[in-house]
């Protein structure tokens, strides 16, 4: 059994994998080793593979590598496209799409679009090299601007609007942050489509759901395709001892 580790800006996600399929998931605030160790040994976890975008949590890592064969985004770790950026200067989770698209089309140019806390545009090419793309503000951090920012406007659950003429103050809102971030997406679309052929276009993300069926010609998937990147770390590293 895996276990898979994406620690990100807000929450650290937990899953258990049979290396396929995700078992059962946990989401956490903040990191608690006791309860990890847990999981670690009521699972018979034999792998782990770690994305992490926050300071290293050192003794999450030696309690990895204790109990099991710790994968992480190190120096020694073998990846299967050509990453040219230096260690550090792009974060583990885009990396970790960037597997989960390999191993879905190996042979094709691909974008992967991640919406969440940040919404990140990065490509695999037909080549199988990695170039980042864009980062913009996700939809949490565009609603928390408004709010901060204004005096009269308050965070809202904002709803896919079916009109681009607002009948309130929420579905103005609504308006300017969902057509707001579908725009950004499918301007990025169309221009990256100028540079890569047959482009696949993978969307992700925790905050996808707002956009599914919204989007033309893309590809959506769970909210977790990062575990898809990071069990084939795991399987490609293995392969590759």
């Amino acid at each position: 059994m895996n276990l898979l580790v994406d620690i990100g800006n807000t929450l650290t996600k937990i899953a258990v994998s049979d290396g396929k399929s995700i078992v059962t998931e946990f989401k956490l605030r903040s990191i608690n080793l006791d309860f990890i160790k847990d999981i670690i040994e009521d699972n018979n976890i034999k792998n782990i593979a770690i994305s992490n975008v926050r300071k290293p949590n050192q003794k999450l890592f030696d309690l990895c590598n204790s109990k099991s064969n710790l994968y992480t985004f190190n120096k020694e770790i073998r990846l299967p496209f050509n990453n040219p950026y230096d260690d550090g200067l792009v974060g583990e989770d885009r990396l970790s799409l960037i597997l989960g698209a390999y191993s879905l089309y190996p042979q094709d140019n691909v974008l992967v679009v991640d919406l969440g806390t940040c919404i990140t545009y990065d490509i695999k090419t037909s080549k199988n090299d990695y170039q980042a793309g864009g980062i913009s503000p996700g939809l949490a951090l565009r609603k928390k601007s408004l709010s901060s920012g204004t005096v009269n406007l308050n965070e809202i659950d904002p709803v896919y609007p079916k009109s681009m003429i607002a009948s309130d103050t929420h579905s103005s809102i609504s308006i300017g942050l969902l057509i707001g971030i579908q725009s950004e997406i499918e301007g990025m679309i169309n221009r990256y489509e100028k540079t890569y052929k047959n482009l696949k276009v993978i969307v992700t993300g925790g905050d996808s759901i707002f956009l599914s069926g919204k989007l033309k010609n893309t590809i959506f998937t769970n909210s977790n395709f990062i575990y898809r990147g990071l069990n084939y770390l795991i399987e490609y590293n293995q392969v590759n001892e």
